[in-house]
């Protein structure tokens, strides 16, 4: 039987937990033919690299930092979430042409649900200005008619880019007078060792946060939001799980349960 062959590519990408959701995923439906890996790519090496994956009979490949705006200029068709955000976290192979889909707004919006935090009638920040902010832009305007969201991001014009993109009336600039109920880390800082220098007066015991990277300890936003009065930050293992959930439904057209999965992964 031949191999039902998957994979994740990015940059870092030693510490993905994708390979061990998709495997357990796999394993609701005894797939036994089931690999799922990783590849680390580079910029200059990064469109060889999926064009290698799906010429050696590669089924689906996830896409993450920092390549998921490259990743949409490489398709020949995307869905309608990739085109809402203008960046992919999914690709398939179709009559060898790539076609692209963004399952991490609606991942993240499931995991908001899922921990029952509130984001119908908020005001809410996204730090960063990439292709993940992107996608939990999109997905906030869309399922939070009644709310704002504004950007934070270090260089301003990337910011604005992404103002003139969605054109919103509901998605502005940072300014330092707004209380924000829900804050989002969508940059790598977590990943990095550098010091994180943002405005301390971001949040309040009041704020939400939430890292969209994930650590077995605390990421270095979650700790900087606690010594800056938050009382709840989340990371982003529950958005990775909801994400996967729904790139596996894309290419397998199956629906894994992810009950409990969150506490499971993190026993690992």
């Amino acid at each position: 039987m031949a191999k039902l062959k998957f994979s994740v590519i990015g940059n870092p990408i030693k510490h993905s937990l994708s390979p061990e959701i998709h495997k357990y995923f796999a394993s609701q439906f005894n797939l036994n033919d089931f690999i799922y890996e990783k590849i680390e790519a580079t910029k200059e090496n990064f469109r060889k690299n999926i064009e290698t994956f799906f010429l050696n009979g590669g089924r689906g490949l996830n896409v993450t930092i920092p390549f998921k705006v490259s990743a949409f200029k490489l398709c020949h068709s995307l869905d309608t979430s990739a085109i809402l955000c203008g960046s992919v976290n999914t690709l398939i192979s179709e009559s060898n042409k790539l076609k692209g889909y963004n399952t991490d707004g609606i991942g993240f919006i499931d995991d908001l649900t899922q921990k029952e935090i509130e984001y119908g009638r908020s005001n809410i920040l996204v730090i960063g200005a990439g292709g993940s902010s992107m996608s939990i832009i999109s997905s906030l305007l869309q399922q939070s008619t009644k709310s704002n969201v504004a950007i934070l991001n270090r260089t301003k014009i990337k910011a604005d880019n992404l103002i003139t993109f969605f054109k919103n009336d509901r998605l502005t600039l940072h300014g330092s007078d707004t209380d924000y109920d829900l804050v989002i880390n969508t940059t790598p800082i977590s990943m990095s060792k550098e010091e994180i220098v943002l405005p301390n007066d971001l949040i309040d015991a009041k704020t939400i946060c939430y890292d969209l990277f994930y650590s077995k300890k605390r990421t270095a936003f979650q700790s900087w939001a606690y010594d800056n009065g938050a009382k709840i930050c989340y990371d982003g293992l529950g958005m990775l799980i909801q994400q996967a959930k729904h790139s596996f439904v894309i290419w397998n057209d199956l629906i894994p349960d992810v009950n409990n999965l969150e506490e499971k992964l993190r026993q690992l």
